[in-house]
């Protein structure tokens, strides 16, 4: 049955029912049971970001330093295991921006946990509890302080680290990138003119060898330096998958989500019209 027009929507009770799409109302109530505001509450959406490019445009430049290099490796004698280097070293670039956009997006969500939290908090104790009391006042602050907010503060922590953990990547990937791309940029020349010399000169030859040597070295460094960030964010990233569990088991029946929802015990009588004479005490009425 539909709300009457002249009458506030039904208030969704958490657990008992399920919530209507987009953006939902708490009904604020004064002492002479006269509707004095309201409370939003905004379900979080990330904001579209457009990738600028940088990594296009860094594989771009970097395609043809690359093949000089190879070039180069090939003529020295040891390319076979320069050229393993090259491709482990290459393929583990990856766009910064993918680890920006996560970043920011769990910044984004856990601004408006905090903000929700924050407007059921003053909601209750600016508008309710100094114009209510009775069975109801008494559920409803029991509900807000120690459930409600409780589990806000549980999901906005989680929000703060996934944001941080992301951050961290984007830096580390965005300084493997940089790392690569310099040291092929500073090579190139070098090895592309010592290959020119080294058909004719036995001397460069051997510069080439020694110079493609050193060029092995500082690409074997990189894939380690790239296992090693791996190894410490896949570690920081399974603390936040337990973190993750646990949440699943204050939200959800034995922490599975596909056995519903958990019972948050808030009675849909603090909601029934035909109880508010017995449910909700305007104070002062008793004077």
């Amino acid at each position: 049955m539909s709300t009457p027009p002249n009458q506030p929507p039904k208030l969704i009770v958490p657990g008992q029912s399920t919530p209507p799409q987009g953006n939902q109302q708490l009904f604020l109530a004064n002492r002479n049971n006269t509707v004095s505001g309201t409370v939003q509450v905004k379900p979080a959406a990330a904001v579209a970001r457009t990738d600028p490019g940088f990594f296009k445009r860094l594989v771009t430049g970097l395609n043809p330093l690359r093949q000089n290099t190879r070039a180069a490796m090939a003529m020295s004698g040891l390319g076979a295991g320069a050229l393993a280097l090259d491709v482990a070293a290459t393929l583990n670039l990856g766009n910064p921006f993918l680890f920006y956009d996560r970043r920011e997006a769990w910044k984004e969500m856990s601004g408006a946990l905090e903000g929700n939290r924050s407007n059921l908090w003053r909601g209750y104790f600016d508008q309710i509890s100094p114009n209510w009391k009775g069975t109801a006042a008494e559920t409803l602050q029991q509900y807000v302080r120690f459930n409600v907010n409780g589990l806000f503060s549980q999901l906005g922590k989680v929000g703060d680290e996934m944001s941080g953990a992301m951050h961290g990547q984007y830096k580390e990937v965005l300084e493997y990138d940089l790392s690569v791309f310099g040291l092929y940029a500073a090579s190139a020349p070098i090895l592309r003119s010592l290959a020119a010399m080294s058909t004719t000169h036995p001397v460069a030859r051997v510069a080439l060898m020694t110079q493609v040597g050193v060029f092995t070295t500082a690409l074997g460094n990189l894939v380690k330096q790239f296992a090693d960030v791996y190894n410490s964010y896949e570690g920081d990233l399974n603390k936040l998958e337990l973190k993750l569990n646990d949440l699943k088991g204050a939200f959800y029946n034995s922490g599975d989500p596909a056995k519903g929802p958990r019972d948050l015990r808030l009675s849909p009588a603090l909601a029934d019209p035909q109880r508010t004479d017995d449910m909700w005490k305007p104070k002062g009425a008793d004077l």
